[in-house]
């Protein structure tokens, strides 16, 4: 699906840590009229009602990481600069060809891949040069539900799903500060997407399609409650990994859902950061 939201191209970036709801959120922006990548991974046994991501991108992406040293499960700070190491090892050309290629003249495209998280100010530099201008979503899930998720999915343990969701969440919502950016609860999205969507195109701006019958319908199918295979309570109180994580998404959510130029609080990042270096 492909309508003109402004003038200008944009280009929309789904952030968050995998199995954080990203693909809902891309579904749902796609079906209110925003192109998605041309060559979709399909559904598989971990996300039945597809991925919604680029497969060419998400191949490139991976091996950006491991040229920066990492994997898409690495809990590690980013030490290197992405856009020189991309440029050093001639990878600029074909991330440029790549985004030409999977999204075409389209004038406002939605990009997801959870690993963008974590090469926010590449990807933003990229699109800029295209001629786009970059807004971002950060999506927001339950972290212990997340990391349920992912020792589901991918066999790893809890402490490194924790881990990974912190990772993910602090670079990505620091890498998108002082920009056109929203935030989207997964949790809300499925409760109420009509009143979250109406905030979220509300703060990203522009000039939005008006919704149709057919496309809330297939909003309303899509976001079934089905959706959320795990319900879990974050601890309210401690210094554990998992009390860490509720703390920094709880003032996530308080702090930036209605006001995105917001950040979180200095000790909810600082213990998130303790949690990150230790063992």
């Amino acid at each position: 699906m492909e309508t003109e939201l402004s003038s200008r191209r944009r280009a929309i970036l789904v952030l968050g840590m995998h199995r954080s709801g990203t693909s809902a959120v891309t579904r749902t922006i796609n079906l209110l009229g925003v192109a998605t990548p041309k060559t979709l991974i399909g559904a598989s046994a971990g996300n039945q009602r597809g991925h919604w991501e680029s497969a060419p991108i998400v191949r490139l992406n991976d091996d950006i990481l491991a040229a920066c040293g990492h994997s898409w499960y690495s809990r590690g700070r980013m030490k290197v600069d992405p856009i020189e190491i991309v440029r050093a090892n001639g990878m600029w050309d074909r991330l440029r060809a790549t985004l030409d290629s999977e999204f075409g003249g389209a004038s406002t495209v939605v990009l997801k891949d959870p690993r963008i998280s974590r090469l926010v100010p590449l990807y933003t530099k990229a699109l800029e040069e295209a001629g786009y201008e970059v807004a971002s979503i950060l999506t927001l899930r339950n972290p212990l539900e997340v990391a349920q998720s992912i020792a589901t999915r991918d066999k790893l343990t809890a402490a490194q799903g924790l881990k990974a969701w912190l990772r993910y969440m602090l670079d990505a919502e620091r890498a998108t500060r002082g920009s056109v950016r929203t935030l989207v609860a997964y949790e809300n999205l499925l409760a109420d997407w009509r009143g979250c969507t109406q905030r979220m195109k509300a703060q990203l701006g522009g000039d939005w399609p008006a919704l149709t019958p057919e496309a809330a319908a297939e909003i309303d199918a899509f976001l079934s409650p089905g959706l959320r295979h795990h319900a879990l309570q974050l601890p309210a109180f401690g210094l554990g990994r998992a009390a860490v994580c509720g703390r920094l998404y709880r003032d996530m959510a308080a702090r930036l859902s209605d006001d995105p130029a917001a950040t979180p609080s200095a000790l909810a990042t600082g213990l998130a950061k303790l949690s990150l270096a230790a063992r």
